[in-house]
This record gives structure tokens, C-alpha cells and sequence, in this order.
């Protein structure tokens, strides 16, 4: 780890956690109908492994303004780690999009339904419902353009590095 990584991971951490706090979009990011247009960030973990610690602190720097505050932040960041370490995996394919939208809608309805007591599965069709528009939208095109203009962002070539997960003939077709 040099010193290119860790400033490249905190400004994956720092526009994360910008883009959760800003004012508007704060309203949104919490709750049982999540609407965070951070979660397209999570493209860049596709390409560059310093996105998985940076959106990883992101997460848990975003989540200091939830109402469920340290839960969230625990609970949070742990399944952000998941989702870019998994989207890491896969690599730049648009299925990798489905990532967030599986890990972060489980999940926080799982957290939703122990801490708040809500409804499982109606909290996973929202908090999913509010991850596939964001990623649908704000990552595929995210994903579209790293894909074509990749250099412009700074960001190096997909490889396995950290993933375990073999490289199938399904990868290389999507």
C-alpha cells in the first residue's frame, strides 16, 4: 500500500460520505426508502481496489448523520465491504450492479427489522427498489463510461487482486 493508494481511497471515502451528508440528499439516505446516489460510487470498485477501503470508510463516515447512528455505521460499512469485495470479483460487467442492490436490500432490512421492528421483506423491496434506481441509472452510466474512458478518472485496469473468486467464461461474456 503507497501513498497513490491511500489518497485515491480517501477520496473515494471523502465524495462518499459528501454525497450522503449533502444537504437534500441526507433526507433521503436513511430509512426504510433509501435513496443514496453514493451507492453509484461503488462502480470504481470494479477497477480500482483502493475504492473497497475508501467507500468502505465512506460508508462509515455517511452513516454518522443516521438515526440509528453506531448500528448503522457498523452494520453499514460491514455490508458495504461485502458489496465492493464481491463487485471487485466480478469486474467491470454490468451484472456486477446487482451486487449492491441483493447485499444492501437484505441487509439493511434485516437491520431495519431487529433495531426498529419493521417488516422484512416489505423494508428489502424498498431499500432494493431505491438501490436498483440509483445503480440502474447513476452506475450504469458510471460504469459505461469508466468502461470507455477509464483513464480520465485515474483508475487502473480490472484485475482479481484481494478476490479468491475464479475467472469463468460467464465473466468474460457479459
Amino acid at each position: 500500500m503507497n501513498s497513490r493508494f491511500i489518497a485515491r481511497a480517501a477520496l473515494y471515502a471523502a465524495l462518499y460520505a459528501a454525497l450522503v451528508l449533502a444537504p437534500g440528499l441526507n433526507a433521503i439516505a436513511y430509512g426504510p426508502v433509501q435513496f443514496r446516489l453514493a451507492e453509484a460510487l461503488t462502480v470504481f470498485a470494479c477497477f480500482d481496489p483502493a475504492a473497497i477501503p475508501g467507500l468502505t470508510l465512506g460508508t462509515a463516515l455517511g452513516n454518522l448523520g443516521s438515526p440509528l447512528f453506531i448500528v448503522d455505521v457498523a452494520a453499514g460499512s460491514l455490508l458495504t465491504l461485502i458489496t465492493v469485495w464481491l463487485m471487485r470479483c466480478i469486474g467491470p460487467r454490468y451484472w456486477a450492479l446487482l451486487v449492491p442492490v441483493a447485499v444492501n436490500g437484505v441487509g439493511i432490512a434485516v437491520l431495519l427489522a431487529l433495531v426498529l421492528h419493521l417488516p422484512l421483506w416489505a423494508s428489502a423491496v424498498w431499500i432494493a427498489a431505491g438501490e436498483a434506481a440509483v445503480m440502474v441509472t447513476a452506475g450504469a452510466v458510471l460504469l459505461t463510461v469508466i468502461r470507455r474512458r477509464g483513464h480520465l478518472f485515474g483508475v487502473m485496469n480490472p484485475r482479481s487482486e484481494g478476490c479468491t473468486a475464479p475467472r469463468t467464461r460467464l465473466r468474460r461474456s457479459l
